[in-house]
C-alpha cells in the first residue's frame, strides 16, 4: 500500500527552515548535498513537515534520555503503557 503523501511532525525550527529554503547558507555547507533530498520531496509533496511541541515528540524518548514521567508521556503518544 503506498501512501500519497507523508506527514512528518519535527520540533527543531531549524531543521524546518532549511527543509523550505531552497537558497544555499554558509552555516549548511558541511551538509552533503545527498541530504538535500528533503527539499525535492517537500517541494514535490511527497512528505509534509509539520511542527510538532516538544512536549508532545514522542520519537524523544527513542533518541534521548528522558525521566520516567517523559517517558510514560511518550509511549501513551505511540499507544503502548509503562509497567
Amino acid at each position: 500500500m503506498k501512501q500519497e503523501r507523508y506527514d512528518i511532525h519535527c520540533d527543531s525550527q531549524s531543521a524546518l527552515d532549511l527543509s523550505k529554503n531552497a537558497m544555499y547558507h554558509s552555516r549548511t555547507k558541511h551538509i552533503d548535498v545527498r541530504y538535500h533530498w528533503l527539499r525535492q520531496v517537500v517541494e514535490e509533496q511527497q512528505f509534509k513537515l509539520e511542527k510538532i511541541h516538544t512536549d508532545d515528540n514522542s520519537a524523544d524518548m527513542m533518541t534521548k534520555v528522558v525521566t520516567g514521567g517523559k517517558l510514560q508521556l511518550c509511549a501513551e503518544l505511540i499507544g503502548m503503557e509503562c509497567m
